[in-house]
């Protein structure tokens, strides 16, 4: 197992949390990195989702009504079968965040949500 060291003002700083928050460094340092992961996956697929959209109209002329997989802004596999592209993509690329889009006519999709009227008028 590979050994992290913290600088000693985070150490402090984590030491008094944890006391604040009568949790155990360990975890605040777990849910801390967990954040940070989670924050630069997001960061990758808003990459992917926008180089998805810059090439949208090759996409929609090639592969309409197809599966596409868009991994480092490219074009890196795509398949009528969705569930067969996610599977070459998973075995390919493990766990790293590659978008999987269908292909359709927009290249983003209206998703129209309605929800319940509480019958007042806003001013």
């Amino acid at each position: 197992m590979d050994v992290i060291v913290l600088r000693s003002d985070l150490r402090e700083t984590l030491k008094k949390d944890a006391e604040q928050e009568a949790r155990s460094v360990n975890d605040l340092v777990n849910e801390a990195v967990e954040h940070y992961l989670r924050e630069r996956q997001q960061a990758k697929l808003d990459t992917e989702i926008a180089a998805y959209e810059a090439m949208h109209d090759e996409l929609r002329q090639k592969y309409l009504g197809e599966w596409v997989a868009v991994h480092d802004q490219k074009l890196v596999e795509h398949d009528s079968d969705g569930l067969a592209l996610y599977r070459r993509v998973r075995a390919r690329f493990g766990r790293i965040s590659v978008l999987i889009r269908q292909v359709t006519e927009e290249s983003v999709e209206e998703v129209w949500i309605r929800t319940p009227s509480t019958g007042k008028i806003a001013p």
